[in-house]
């Protein structure tokens, strides 16, 4: 399995790749630039998709053809008629304060289109993970995060899965359908950082989780049981986050960043190698899950 690069600029920090299983389109953000990107396949290169003063750390796609965009001001939606405006305004859906210097890092969806949306701070110790329902105020589930990062649920729908980056752990927690909480947890993954650390993460269908290891060129799949099956090389030292796609869902789609670089526009540090800013596609001979689109 090779990655391929995607043709678009370098993103300053790509993150929260996305596909739509309806339009066949990839989308991702680059969050400390204010950009959303998208990926057709077919093309020679990558899109502008949309471009503002949000730092946008999450999107998810409603079910009525909206785009919600979580950011550094809150909780926002471009509805579906103006999706296709570049300079679309978003509007707040949801009363939600996010405290000084704080922003949603990583989202995402259930079956039933709640919103499971992690924040970060900038002394990366206040993080949040919040709990979005229609209808309903939202909820913390957790605090005092690190970095609050990459989600999914077990194929099964028994475990939900939560990445908090700076404490180099992936958690699994006992998860209820019905009402949306999380309980139990336990660790699944605890690491080193001389192993880099786990970022944003997927699940194929023989419910094996892929992990983004920023810092370690790699992407890495795991069983259910928490051990290491395989390892991708990334020809970028900080992969964010991965999700599956493609018509058959078997293409690993990998973003990366050059945030902490010396050369943003090339992705580049002090020495001149590469940090990242590029969106890679892996043909893989596993099958993802469809992302759920949000009720809200």
């Amino acid at each position: 399995m090779k990655a391929i690069p995607l043709v678009h600029p370098v993103c300053h920090l790509g993150e929260c790749p996305l596909w739509n299983p309806e339009e066949k389109i990839l989308y991702w953000t680059d969050i400390l630039k204010g950009k959303i990107w998208r990926y057709i396949p077919g093309h020679q290169e990558a899109e502008l998709y949309w471009e503002g003063d949000h730092k946008v750390g999450g999107i998810a796609f409603s079910r009525d053809g909206g785009m919600i965009l979580c950011s550094d001001k809150g909780v926002y939606k471009i509805p579906a008629e103006e999706r296709e405006k570049h300079n679309a305004i978003p509007k707040k859906i949801i009363d939600l304060r996010l405290t000084a210097n704080e922003r949603f890092n990583d989202i995402t969806t259930d079956p039933r289109g709640r919103l499971y949306a992690g924040t970060k701070c900038n002394n990366n110790k206040n993080g949040k993970l919040f709990l979005i329902e229609k209808g309903m105020p939202p909820r913390i589930l957790l605090e005092g995060l690190g970095i609050s990062n990459g989600m999914t649920f077990s194929i099964d729908l028994k475990y939900f899965y939560h990445t908090d980056s700076s404490a180099l752990t992936i958690t699994r927690y006992h998860y209820d359908i019905h009402t949306g909480n999380i309980s139990q947890p336990e660790i699944f993954y605890r690491g080193e950082e001389k192993n880099g650390y786990p970022d944003g993460i997927t699940i194929d269908t023989e419910d094996h989780l892929w992990v983004a290891f920023w810092g370690a060129s790699s992407v890495r799949r795991f069983n259910p049981h928490g051990k290491r099956v395989h390892e991708l090389k990334i020809p970028a030292r900080q992969p964010s986050s991965v999700m599956f796609g493609g018509e058959k869902l078997n293409e690993l789609f990998i973003t990366s960043a050059c945030e902490g670089g010396d050369d943003i526009e090339k992705g580049l540090d002090a020495e001149g190698n590469f940090l990242g800013g590029i969106t890679y596609k892996v043909i893989t001979p596993y099958q993802g899950r469809p992302e759920w689109p949000a009720d809200l």
